[in-house]
């Protein structure tokens, strides 16, 4: 059965996707189904976000009984949802204060104008922001400003002044970034977009003595790492290092717009009614489903689930790259995976992502060369066998025929 594009998006979506894409029309757990009825093992989970599977039993309940009585009410006012979720997130994660907005992108951005204002409060001289090279944090000014892929930022140029990047994972780099005119240092504990790059506990180490050392704040981008897909609720848990601020979302919201700036009350200093705001976030709904979302992942016994079968994905990945010499590696910690395609491979990542959906297994890309793989936490451990062998099947097609090159 081919698979089904929707041809219609061409001439009338603005052109800032790849278009046609493929139209997906409904999912259950870890799979979904095109228009046209095929169906697909989803181990894109809509970038991170599905991280419950599609359509969770009880989530549309929940959010619905919610709707039913308010949806929305703006910032002027308080709602019970939100206020439950904050107390859930704080007392799951150790951290003071929250801010509820949409998307990652405005949790870094509220992040960042944060830190600028805790620094001033703080009496600092700097406002400058530093962050690392193949980082990724959101398409809004100030993300963009701290987003490393030149080709994202070129277009929008000038951006955010006081910008300044470093190589991630490289301690010496930091001796020259790191000075009294740095105001905060924002950091993905696992890069995504660049190919589920952890980064080391040392460097982490260093990062959080450096700026404790400054009066810098340290901002932990866990957007796409965090909510359980590392194994632990934040991956930070993994090296032991707290950030001043913690930015959360995809995951946290059960496929609804939602995100959060987890705080420190020390990193909460000199903020004032006024200075930000969101007319959205923390709504009713959203609220809702981000408390369902974080309910279960706090259930007794579902992050051990989630590193069991993050072994499971990691020992072969391993295998296939142990196979097939036109990959180069395998990384990334949890849930959170990729492998690289060999420089010299007869195909590259595109063609790779499009091979596995031919295959009928959903990849998503991860740098010039890597491809990730992000299931649902929930997936079970017959479904990643089965993920691997449609991998492998897909490579070993490109192998044996020569491969194609974007």
């Amino acid at each position: 059965m081919p698979a089904a594009f929707a041809a219609e998006e061409v001439g009338r979506f603005a052109p800032l996707y790849p278009l046609p894409r493929l139209e997906l029309a409904s999912g259950r757990g870890t799979r979904v189904r095109d228009a046209a009825g095929r169906e697909y093992l989803d181990f894109v989970s809509g970038i991170a976000v599905n991280a419950l599977g599609h359509a969770p039993p009880g989530l549309a309940r929940a959010v619905a009984a919610q709707m039913r009585v308010l949806t929305h009410c703006s910032n002027l006012f308080a709602n019970r949802p939100a206020i439950g979720l904050a107390n859930a997130l704080l007392e799951a994660t150790g951290y003071d204060r929250v801010f509820f907005c949409n998307s990652g992108a405005e949790g870094i951005e509220a992040a960042l104008k944060f830190a600028r204002v805790r620094a001033r409060a703080r009496g600092l001289a700097g406002r400058d922001v530093l962050a690392f090279r193949d980082g990724f944090h959101g398409r809004t000014a100030f993300a963009l400003s701290v987003t490393w892929n030149p080709s994202y930022r070129e277009p929008f140029e000038p951006l955010m002044p006081g910008i300044r990047f470093a190589d991630y994972n490289r301690l010496e780099a930091l001796d020259a970034a790191l000075d009294g005119s740095v105001a905060a240092v924002v950091v993905e504990p696992v890069q995504g977009e660049s190919g589920a790059i952890p980064a080391t506990r040392e460097f982490l180490d260093a990062l959080r003595a450096r700026t404790t050392a400054l009066g810098a704040a340290l901002v932990f981008d866990e957007v796409q790492c965090g909510m359980g897909r590392s194994g632990r609720l934040l991956a930070a848990e993994h090296y032991g290092v707290r950030a001043d601020f913690t930015v959360l979302s995809k995951a946290l919201g059960g496929g609804l717009p939602l995100a959060a700036v987890l705080m420190t009350e020390g990193a909460s200093a000199g903020l004032a009614p006024g200075q930000h705001g969101c007319t959205f976030g923390g709504g009713p709904a959203a609220a809702a489903a981000g408390a369902f979302v974080l309910a279960r992942v706090r259930r007794p016994g579902f992050l051990a689930r989630v590193r069991r079968r993050a072994r499971e994905l990691e020992a072969g990945l391993a295998g296939l790259v142990e196979r097939h010499g036109s990959l180069a590696a395998a990384r990334g910690l949890g849930l959170l995976r990729a492998v690289e395609v060999a420089a010299d491979a007869p195909y590259d990542a595109p063609a790779l992502v499009a091979a596995a959906r031919e295959s009928g297994l959903l990849l998503v890309r991860g740098g010039e060369r890597a491809v990730r793989l992000l299931p649902p936490l929930t997936v079970g451990a017959d479904e990643i066998v089965e993920a691997l062998e449609k991998l492998e099947a897909a490579i070993a097609r490109l192998e044996l025929t020569g491969g194609t090159r974007s």
